[in-house]
């Protein structure tokens, strides 16, 4: 091969590596919206039955014994603690982008996620059932899709998936697995709710890794520097 056709390689090589909108994105953002659109449809009908009501009592009648443990998934994994974690924790080691990555990308989510319970507005699994499921969990807010603890799960667990390795990347899939199952076994969500959550989570982590240079950089999420460098 000669040094021109190795230059060539190489420069295809690194156009194809920093691409501006890598295809994993651009297929993640594509996903979340073909998931969201239909499951705000089905959530905006109001209604529980049919193989909604069925997954849904398929965790919800499972037994007791596991509502502690989902009760700790769903606080800890999903909720102000973790988000706190995963914000705080890169700040004492300096990674200040990663900080910054974590927090942007989980007020998205959070901001989306209170848009479509605006929208959908549709009323918790106890109203739809009549009261007839194992409620073990109380929710003060009375809208119920999109969950909010699985949109938050999965825009912490996807950053993550960002500097885990690869043989450790199924931790962030258990995680949004853990938050999801766990919303329905406490009787507080339903099927469609935690799809359209873990959607908006999606979403959001798609969105920060797509932004186009001349909007990233300023606002210290452009994907020059390795999220574990010390600073921004």
């Amino acid at each position: 091969m000669t040094d021109s056709q190795q230059t060539d390689k190489n420069t295809n090589a690194s156009t194809a590596t920093n691409s501006k909108y890598p295809t994993s994105y651009v297929a993640g953002l594509v996903l979340s919206i073909l998931l969201l659109v239909p499951a705000s449809i089905i959530a905006h009908k109001h209604q529980l039955t049919g193989w909604q009501a069925s997954i849904f009592y398929d965790f919800n009648n499972l037994s007791d014994i596991f509502k502690t443990p989902a009760l700790f998934i769903t606080e800890g994994l999903g909720a102000a603690y973790p988000i706190a974690l995963c914000v705080l924790v890169p700040l004492l080691f300096k990674r200040f982008k990663l900080a910054w990555q974590f927090f942007v990308t989980v007020a998205g989510a959070g901001f989306v996620m209170e848009v479509a319970k605006k929208l959908v507005q549709e009323p918790r699994p106890f109203a739809l059932l009549h009261g007839n499921i194992h409620q073990r969990a109380v929710e003060t807010g009375l809208n119920s899709f999109p969950s909010g603890h699985t949109a938050v799960a999965t825009a912490m667990a996807l950053t993550l998936w960002l500097i885990l390795p690869k043989k450790w990347r199924w931790l962030s899939v258990l995680w949004i697995l853990l938050v999801a199952f766990s919303r329905m076994y406490l009787g507080v969500h339903t099927i469609t709710d935690v799809v359209g959550g873990f959607a908006i989570g999606l979403a959001a982590v798609s969105v920060v890794q797509l932004l186009p240079r001349v909007i990233a950089k300023p606002l210290h999420l452009d994907k020059d520097e390795p999220l574990l460098k010390r600073g921004f």
